[in-house]
């Protein structure tokens, strides 16, 4: 029995065209594309038991077994050979967080960072390594860049300068402070204390933030992004239920022309990975905004999302809202779940929670 599958870009870990099984009792099976990491046959000895994660680049696998061990596999440049830091990687690692470009960081329980793969997309992290030996506690990355945010508030960006790495302009407010951080694949925003949120990365992804500056300057509680292929944009939820949005229009950084629905008495929002936005209102409607063919247009559904939803879920492309008395509704790509209709008469009530795939929704239902 396979306990969990991924894939790459679809929730579940698929590197380009290769797969990664782990089994109970923490082997590793794998197949697909051999140099993108569905040969492990180099490393199979060290993948037979004990494993409890995997994580992923674009291109490699990295395996995460007890006592902190991590074994890597795959294209040799993008994070398969972990050769040149092998023996911090012995032991001690909590955590491991792949980009899509080809670089892996890895923290241990000390909060030390140790980096390898792509050297201009962040496997490279010589430049701050003495900001990096101790004291983080999480790391976000982009599609080429890391963030760390360290004990004290404070943010250290390494990596591709475009998507990213190059903070400097805003070094001062990231000092210290900083609670959170939140990333699409060319953007960062920090959420710091007080509810003020920072920005930087690509402007057309969210980087730049100037033209709602005003309204990020705090009382910020959440943030949400989203991303296409050639953009992506971030929303932030305020005290009171406002949402304020920028980045790419078209992916989601316009709301104006929802606006009226967003200025308050908003739970929650939910982006996806085909730019698109979904609000949850307190009163039960659902509100959305983006790419209108991946869930950002939801008239169709409009009547069945005015009143009575209680949470909402996503795969890359598409939205299901779980309603009170567990009806489910569906609307986005049709071919990653936004169209229901062969299981309309399954999904007319008694559903108890969803869950999702990159492309595909599954409903629990009460028996």
């Amino acid at each position: 029995m396979v306990v969990t599958l991924a894939r790459w870009q679809t929730g579940f870990l698929q590197v380009s065209s290769a797969f990664a099984a782990l089994k109970p009792g923490g082997e590793v099976v794998t197949w697909g594309r051999s140099d993108y990491g569905g040969d492990s046959s180099n490393v199979a000895d060290r993948l037979a038991s004990g494993v409890v994660s995997i994580y992923s680049t674009g291109f490699a696998f990295a395996a995460l077994k007890e006592g902190g061990e991590v074994v890597t596999w795959g294209r040799s440049e993008h994070g398969g050979d972990s050769s040149n830091v092998a023996d911090r990687l012995t032991t001690g690692i909590t955590s491991v967080y792949g980009n899509n470009a080809g670089a892996f960081a890895a923290l241990k329980h000390r909060g030390e960072v140790v980096t390898w793969g792509h050297c201009a997309n962040g496997g490279d992290s010589s430049n701050v390594a003495d900001r990096l030996r101790a004291g983080v506690t999480s790391i976000c990355s982009s599609g080429r860049s890391f963030a760390a945010l360290k004990a004290g508030g404070e943010v250290v960006t390494w990596g591709y300068h475009e998507d990213g790495c190059d903070s400097w302009d805003i070094a001062d407010k990231l000092a210290s402070g900083v609670t959170s951080l939140h990333a699409n694949s060319a953007a960062f925003a920090a959420l710091k204390e007080g509810g003020e949120v920072v920005t930087w990365g690509d402007p057309e992804w969210g980087g730049d933030s100037s033209n709602v500056a005003d309204r990020l300057a705090s009382g910020v509680v959440a943030i949400y992004s989203t991303e296409f292929e050639w953009g992506g944009a971030f929303a932030a939820l305020k005290e009171g239920g406002e949402v304020v949005t920028w980045g790419d229009p078209f992916f989601g950084g316009d709301s104006s022309n929802v606006a009226d629905w967003l200025t308050s008495g908003v739970s929650c929002v939910c982006g996806n990975m085909g730019g698109a936005f979904a609000a949850l209102r307190k009163d039960g409607q659902v509100v959305t905004w983006g790419h209108i063919e991946h869930g950002g247009d939801s008239s169709d559904a409009a009547d069945r999302l005015a009143s009575g939803v209680a949470s909402m879920h996503s795969t890359t492309y598409a939205f299901a809202a779980l309603k009170e008395g567990g009806e489910v509704v569906t609307w986005g790509a049709r071919e990653c779940g936004g169209d229901s209709s062969n299981a309309a008469d399954r999904l007319g009530a008694g559903v108890a929670c969803i869950c999702s795939t990159g492309r595909s929704f599954a409903a629990l239902k009460w028996s």
